[in-house]
């Protein structure tokens, strides 16, 4: 005898053949689930390498973009202000009486008798200068104004001094304005400083004239100002 008529295990095998049905649906959910979650999870991965990437490409152009310019930019705000000074020069100074003993000052064109001293600078292809970033301050400040001065791209600074390579015209508008300046100057440190950069030069580029090479086989021109006084102990010459 049957426990169940035909119309319930009719049901009963609909009822098995639909939980059938439901179970691959649900199987077949899961794993569209799990393959989208991998390619999520890989689109991630790949979406935060790529901004990585981004970040570190712009970075390193952002380094690039400021780095060396600014240098450079410091350079030409010292020339720009060296042209509004030379702009203020240009206005004649009012006469005034003075009680100082008369000093007889003889202003000549820059470098008109030094013209050997001028041809041997500007054959010289390019210069090691070394000094306080002070004195170097000065000098771009006074012949920064020349159309032959040309700011250095790079300025090297340790504990206070700079090495920078300057070609010879830039030594040549260096001599002709350092000359103008110890020459017509009305106060006297800034003519001291002129008159002492300029004597300098003048005995770099000198001792080029008195023993000159071309090429290779002879040590860079090096023109260092750093004056100091001998070690304790150590004998004076001559």
């Amino acid at each position: 005898m049957a426990i169940f008529g035909k119309d319930n295990s009719d049901l009963l095998h609909q009822i098995l053949r639909e939980l059938g049905e439901l179970r691959e649906r649900v199987t077949g959910q899961q794993q569209v689930i799990e393959q989208l979650r991998g390619d999520t999870t890989a689109a991630l991965n790949t979406g935060l390498a790529e901004t990585r990437a981004v970040v570190r490409d712009g970075l390193q152009r952002h380094q690039e973009m400021i780095g060396d310019p600014l240098n450079r930019i410091s350079g030409e705000l010292v020339a720009i202000r060296a042209g509004v000074n030379d702009l203020g020069r240009e206005q004649p100074a009012p006469v005034q009486a003075s009680t100082e003993p008369d000093r007889e000052i003889t202003v000549q064109a820059p470098g008109a008798n030094d013209g050997d001293l001028l041809r041997a600078a500007a054959g010289i292809s390019a210069a090691e200068l070394q000094m306080h970033r002070d004195a170097w301050s000065f000098l771009v400040e006074h012949a920064a104004g020349d159309r032959h001065f040309r700011v250095p791209g790079s300025v090297k600074e340790v504990d206070g001094a700079v090495t920078v390579q300057v070609s010879g015209p830039s030594i040549v508008a260096a001599l002709t304005s350092l000359q103008r300046v110890s020459s017509s100057d009305d106060e006297p440190g800034t003519r001291a400083i002129a008159e002492h950069l300029h004597r300098r030069f003048s005995e770099t580029v000198q001792a080029v004239i008195d023993q000159p090479h071309r090429g290779d086989g002879a040590d860079p021109v090096r023109i260092v100002i750093d004056d100091r006084a001998k070690p304790a102990g150590e004998e004076q010459s001559g």
